[in-house]
């Protein structure tokens, strides 16, 4: 194969890789080596910490910052939905909200194998010849909060695309290429866990206490607020009158 063909398709899998960029001829499925995992069979928690979220995307062990954001989006909204979690909104809320951290790292290996689309008898372009590419994904996920970390290491998922005349064997369930990305990352974030909950190792998060008060600057305004709705009088703290508050839509 000429260089240019190979920059050709080594710059196609990169596109796959993050998603959104494929034909309407590709279709995407996770690895079937993997069982499924729902989100019913994480446990909610009765009160899910507030987190920051912190994420690193990599492609072959090296840090992708292109990945960034869509890794930190996904993860933000499976990880909320899951009931065990609340990521923080870092550009509204501030660090003083926050319980502790959640820490993600998702390392992108692609397989060199399947990118050789063109077989040394023929010259034909991918999508007529038809072809499979697999990109391997490896997790990381660290939970840090009350002044103690769990983590769980070593998740794995892949995604194999369809391209062209490549016919996907029955039972194996397909979706567009554009949705692969976040359904491998809510599978892996869905494994890792239940498994972590399985381990008795997040019985305690929902017990995590706020961050330390050096300054004890929010636990006097506590007391100083509560004294005022009590009716007690507090230095430089005006009393008022009862209100009522009427909820408004969300």
């Amino acid at each position: 194969m000429s260089l240019r063909n190979r920059a050709a398709l080594a710059t196609l899998a990169t596109s796959l890789a993050l998603a959104g960029c494929a034909s309407p001829t590709t279709t995407s499925f996770l690895g079937a080596s993997f069982p499924k995992v729902e989100y019913s069979d994480v446990r909610k928690s009765a009160k899910p910490p507030r987190l920051k979220l912190v994420v690193e995307f990599q492609r072959n062990g090296e840090h992708f910052p292109k990945g960034d954001v869509p890794l930190r989006d996904y993860a933000a909204a499976i990880l909320n939905d899951t009931g065990v979690i609340s990521i923080s909104d870092v550009i509204t809320e501030s660090e003083e909200r926050e319980q502790g951290e959640v820490r993600i790292v998702l390392n992108n290996i692609a397989d060199s194998s399947t990118v050789a689309a063109e077989t040394s008898a023929s010259r034909l372009p991918l999508w007529m010849v038809g072809k499979t590419i697999t990109d391997a994904y490896e997790m990381s996920l660290f939970i840090t909060a009350g002044g103690k970390t769990v983590s769980q290491t070593g998740i794995q998922q892949a995604i194999h695309t369809a391209i062209g005349n490549m016919v996907v064997p029955a039972g194996i369930e397909t979706f567009p290429h554009d949705k692969a990305f976040g359904k491998m990352l809510e599978q892996m974030l869905l494994k890792a866990l239940v498994d972590l909950q399985n381990g008795g190792e997040l019985a305690w998060l929902g017990r995590a206490s706020a961050p330390a008060d050096p300054a004890g600057k929010w636990t006097e305004r506590i007391r100083r607020a509560r004294a005022a709705a009590a009716g007690g009088p507090v230095q430089g703290f005006p009393r008022f009158p009862p209100v009522g508050f009427v909820a408004g839509p969300r």
